[in-house]
């Protein structure tokens, strides 16, 4: 699938699975032919320079991920083509449930003290 600028896709980490997939904005796209070098070859790479779109998914990244992105379209980062997961029809960020142990609230009893049993004896 062709992508062209302005697109909004949903992109993956090139870190792994655990980091969610986020939205971005294309902004330019970036193809770079393979060079040889003195010592070795250096292979070629495409991808598009791109910005994140939605405020939510940026505060979750800084904040589990502690990954430094701070406003929506101000921060440019590089996603490659092997990266694009696909072009949403309709995007909007995706909420994830962590699921945690959740303590459950429990009944406490009303426990009397000893004082206040002795006064309802007399």
């Amino acid at each position: 699938m062709r992508y062209k600028v302005g697109d909004i896709v949903l992109v993956s980490s090139p870190a792994g699975k655990v980091i969610p997939n986020i939205h971005v904005k294309l902004l330019k796209r970036v193809v770079v032919k393979p060079s040889k070098g003195n010592r070795m070859d250096w292979p070629g790479y495409s991808g598009w320079e791109a910005t994140p779109v939605y405020s939510e998914e940026i505060k979750r990244m800084r904040k589990e991920w502690s990954i430094p992105f701070t406003e929506p379209e101000k921060d440019i980062t590089f996603v490659y083509d092997k990266n694009i997961v696909k072009k949403p029809r309709k995007p909007a960020p995706k909420y994830e449930r962590v699921s945690k142990n959740v303590r459950r609230r429990r009944r406490s009893r009303k426990v009397e003290s000893k004082a206040s049993d002795k006064t309802r004896k007399s």
